[in-house]
């Protein structure tokens, strides 16, 4: 028997064709529907492609998961400021390239140039997708601990609402980016919103935007989209030297050794050189009769070490 569900979906109307459900729609009937909304494969947590049919929840934890970004949600206000995303004609505006990225930790990252947009997946524009998938159930648990606006996502909160907070934070983030009707060209044209949809028109993504109810949806987001444009510089810096592997950043910057040495050789040579300064220091300190009777100085120039 299915659950009751205790949230409604964040707005009504219905931007994709595929007519109402109904009375006489079958559990089949709609299951089929759900699933045209999907994409067509996603990958497995070991890195196997499935079709999201194999498994829903884990199709949409793969698409809205912002645990990279989680991780280092105390490090945000260095990497971006905390306000909505620009307007699509504001970023050609900077001069900065949209690129089409599918990961959802990607969206609104920026780089010199150009910066990563995720299109809209039609599941988020379905009503009903929000009530069967991304809603608590009434007798969730997690809806008896409210968590603070701007606090990273509890471990009260139940998959559903962590991953509804994800999906309305990046709803929301369209909002921001596709203000004007000129924005909402230009989202077609890059394909940010999903092709081949007469009912998705400008007059339509008003109604959705304003039934959004943006204006009071802080508590609702995942705080991550709080914060809306992140440098793509800073964000790799942060991961190379607070999370592991060590050095390894953000994004896979370098694919091979040589480039890795070619784009860091000049703080390589600069450690390597101040390396060599401390080691030669040592070996003086060893001829000098103050230090080359010290057992503790004598350990740390045969290890290579400094004093601590």
């Amino acid at each position: 028997m299915e659950q009751d569900h205790s949230q409604p979906p964040p707005f009504s109307i219905r931007l994709l064709g595929g007519g109402s459900d109904d009375a006489t729609t079958t559990s089949q009937s709609r299951n089929d529907k759900l699933s045209a909304v999907f994409p067509a494969s996603y990958r497995t947590c070991t890195d196997d492609l499935a079709a999201p049919s194999y498994d829903y929840m884990a199709c949409m934890e793969k698409e809205l998961d912002v645990r990279r970004l989680n991780k280092i949600f105390k490090w945000l206000w260095v990497v971006g400021r905390p306000m909505p995303p620009r307007p699509l004609h504001y970023q050609l505006l900077l001069g900065r390239e949209i690129f089409v990225t599918e990961q959802m930790d990607m969206h609104l990252v920026w780089a010199e140039g150009r910066v990563y947009l995720k299109p809209i997946p039609r599941f988020l524009l379905e009503p009903n997708f929000w009530s069967e998938y991304l809603s608590c159930r009434d007798d969730c648990k997690c809806l008896d601990h409210e968590v603070e606006v701007g606090s990273p996502a509890s471990s009260q909160e139940c998959s559903h609402r962590k991953l509804r907070k994800s999906a309305l934070g990046f709803l929301y983030s369209y909002a921001a980016l596709i203000s004007h009707e000129s924005d909402f060209y230009i989202a077609k044209d890059k394909r940010l919103l999903p092709s081949g949809e007469d009912r998705l028109t400008w007059q339509g993504w008003r109604t959705f935007v304003e039934q959004l109810d943006t204006a009071h949806i802080y508590p609702n987001i995942n705080p991550r989209f709080i914060y809306g444009e992140l440098r793509l510089s800073r964000l790799n810096n942060i991961y190379r030297f607070t999370q592991r592997p060590f050095l390894g950043g953000y994004t896979r910057h370098w694919q091979e050794y040589k480039t890795f040495f070619r784009d860091n050789f000049t703080w390589l040579a600069s450690a390597t050189v101040y390396a060599a300064i401390v080691l030669a220091a040592m070996q003086v300190g060893l001829e000098t009769k103050g230090l080359s009777d010290n057992a503790m100085f004598h350990s740390a120039s045969v290890m290579g070490m400094p004093v601590p």
